[in-house]
């Protein structure tokens, strides 16, 4: 499986041994407030329960400490995640 950023639309996803997309996590970001927002995170039912959502994750956290960005989880998984392990990431979660 890989994980790939599509920064033009904005999204992260992983594809398959089939380079068949099972993943997908999108994102908005504000430049001037230096936000990202977490909007959605979907993983095919039946890659479900192997932390696929968690390396999306993973990979914006990446991309927002690379761009000096604070990250506003939105949807239930993204609150979920940062709820559980926002103390690993304080200096990058922003909550409005």
């Amino acid at each position: 499986m890989k994980t790939l950023h599509d920064e033009s639309n904005l999204k992260f996803y992983i594809l398959n041994n089939k380079d068949l997309e099972i993943g997908e996590l999108l994102y908005s970001i504000n430049r001037e407030e230096k936000t990202i927002k977490l909007n959605s995170t979907w993983v095919e039912e039946e890659y479900r329960n192997q932390n696929l959502a968690t390396t999306l994750t993973e990979a914006l956290i990446e991309f927002a400490k690379l761009n000096d960005l604070k990250i506003i989880p939105v949807c239930s998984f993204g609150k979920a995640y940062f709820k559980r392990y926002g103390h690993k990431h304080s200096d990058i979660i922003f909550f409005k």
